[in-house]
């Protein structure tokens, strides 16, 4: 499938990780659900990283599992920013029986549907973004889960 789309995976954490996982279950999303033709930067980082620009951009002072940046009305080249936290996807892994990039790969199409225009404050809202995730996941060959949920963000205090 051709694609105008660019998916730029960046990382912030110590040691080089696999990307082509969740490069391609990002691709697949945007093209799944139309996105606008653009660049979307993914980026790994660590639990304290992901703190810090929660309490910064959304005044939120708590870890979090995945934050989404939509891009700014005046460049539609641009899509946004999804920041995965890394220390979170590889807990959830080892819940989850995955592997970590299986994880993030799950977090990081989880924040691009947020950019797509789907929420996940209702019930039927989050049944809806799961059935997407699992969809997108599917169709590119990673673990699915019908159940799927982030951990309590309780136990994200402990993560990292």
């Amino acid at each position: 499938m051709k694609t105008k789309h660019r998916v730029i995976i960046q990382n912030t954490l110590p040691k080089r990780k696999v990307y082509e996982p969740i490069r391609r279950a990002v691709l697949f999303a945007l093209q799944r659900h139309n996105a606008p033709h653009g660049e979307l930067v993914i980026t790994l980082a660590p639990s304290d990283e992901v703190r810090r620009l929660n309490s910064q951009f959304r005044q939120q002072d708590n870890v979090t599992d995945v934050l989404t940046f939509p891009g700014p009305e005046f460049d539609p080249t641009t899509l946004g920013d999804v920041v995965v936290n890394w220390d979170v996807a590889v807990y959830q892994a080892q819940k989850r029986r995955v592997k970590p990039v299986e994880e993030a790969a799950m977090l990081a199409v989880h924040g691009t549907l947020h950019l797509v225009g789907f929420d996940d404050h209702t019930p039927n809202e989050q049944d809806q973004m799961i059935a997407a995730m699992n969809a997108v996941m599917k169709a590119v060959g990673l673990p699915t889960d019908e159940s799927w949920m982030s951990v309590p963000y309780e136990e994200y205090e402990h993560i990292g």
